[in-house]
């Protein structure tokens, strides 16, 4: 199954690099790298396209932001408006701007007519530099619906959106990896959607790996929609993709919140809440380690549902090398290694199981076990916390579904 899989990729990807991308602007080599993310975004939206999808009326937006700072969201995907900006700056939520808005309302679809692009390009210069800008969207279907407007591909309007703002990413999403190699105008957030808990776990890891092997040919990184579902196959779908270097979340579709921007405790989605609020102090850490040198599992006995399985590393997934610098004693997981950019390392450790807690026994080989110091990431505090270890070894739980950042100084290279 998993090598159908492999060829169905190659087979749905490989043609159309050329139908895509024959005469798109941005595929020169010299072309500048992208902007990328510069912290974690756990994205809010209600849809996208159309028209208006949050209040147009200042205080009722101004009460969404709130309520959803306390729930842990930070990115808001919506139409821009001038006025939401500064409300945007004053509570810390990133506007992601939505640039496919044709309703009177919005009138800012690059793809619709020059005066909407006249629109969407004014945006960007009033966009260039802002903190509080998260950066455009620019298309979330699959990438054949894209189509030729005006006679263009995704390129032309991606290197449009480059050449107006410089200073911030594009996301350029599609289903799974169909097509997603095709565009060559390096949009910086490559986005996806599956839904594997609906439509066949199988995919999760399989586009991860796919992600993370493509995405530094283009410069970039990766981020996925995520079908809101409950807390436990929530948690350990995002928990489980950042160890590939997951960046960017947004929700599909909607978020905890009632008409007014209150957090509605009876809402289908109120569970991410928790998860949010479980996640915000990581976003700066996770924008700050880059993406992975190594992904490695250990075996499993068990599946994501908690379920007896037969031994071994699951769907594919690399196993630890016996070389390696760090080793799993205890516990079924799946680690991200990665480098901030003074060198140090960053790991992240996420559960491999949906249903049940790990404990996890991790153990530092050769040189480091005795030059290394290792701390984890307090998510309430916000602080580092040491490990005290025992003959290079260290332990700590590990939630069901959950993940935890570990950052390790004074490794012997």
């Amino acid at each position: 199954m998993v090598l159908r899989f492999h060829l169905a990729v190659l087979v749905m990807c490989l043609p159309f690099v050329s139908l895509l991308a024959q005469d798109g602007p941005g595929g020169n080599s010299t072309t500048p790298d992208p902007a990328l993310p510069t912290e974690f975004a756990f994205t809010l939206n209600n849809g996208y396209g159309q028209g208006c999808k949050f209040p147009t009326n200042a205080v009722a937006f101004e009460n969404l932001l709130v309520s959803m700072k306390r729930a842990g969201f930070n990115t808001i995907y919506c139409v821009y408006k001038d006025w939401r900006v500064p409300l945007c700056k004053k509570h810390g939520i990133k506007m992601m701007v939505d640039v496919l808005a044709w309703h009177d309302d919005a009138k800012t679809d690059i793809r619709r007519n020059e005066e909407q692009r006249a629109s969407v390009k004014a945006i960007c210069e009033k966009c260039r530099g802002d903190e509080t800008i998260w950066g455009y969207n620019i298309w979330n279907e699959t990438m054949s619906h894209f189509g030729y407007p005006d006679g263009k591909n995704i390129d032309h309007y991606i290197a449009l959106l480059r050449e107006w703002d410089p200073t911030h990413p594009v996301w350029m999403g599609t289903y799974r990896v169909s097509y997603a190699n095709a565009p060559k105008s390096k949009p910086g957030v490559h986005g996806y959607y599956d839904y594997h808990w609906q439509r066949g776990f199988i995919w999760h890891f399989a586009d991860l790996q796919w992600y993370r092997g493509y995405v530094p040919s283009q410069n970039g990184v990766f981020g996925r929609w995520m079908l809101g579902s409950d807390y436990n196959r929530n948690s350990y779908t995002l928990n489980t993709s950042i160890p590939f270097g997951l960046k960017t979340v947004i929700w599909f579709i909607g978020g905890p919140f009632d008409a007014d921007g209150n957090i509605d405790p009876n809402h289908r989605f109120h569970h991410l809440v928790k998860i949010g609020q479980e996640m915000h102090r990581l976003y700066p850490e996770l924008g700050k380690i880059g993406r992975p040198y190594a992904v490695y599992s250990t075996p499993t006995v068990k599946t994501e549902v908690n379920e007896d399985k037969p031994l071994d590393v699951p769907y594919r997934l690399p196993g630890f090398p016996e070389s390696f610098w760090m080793q799993v004693e205890s516990g079924e997981a799946v680690l991200g290694f990665f480098k901030y950019p003074d060198g140090t390392d960053a790991v992240y450790v996420a559960n491999h199981n949906a249903f049940a807690p790990q404990k996890m026994v991790l153990k530092l080989e050769g040189p480091s076990a005795a030059t290394a110091e290792v701390e984890i990431f307090d998510r309430v505090s916000g602080e580092w916390r040491e490990f005290k270890s025992s003959e290079g070894a260290i332990s700590f739980g590990l939630r069901a579904a959950g993940g935890e950042l570990l950052r390790v100084t004074g490794r012997a290279r």
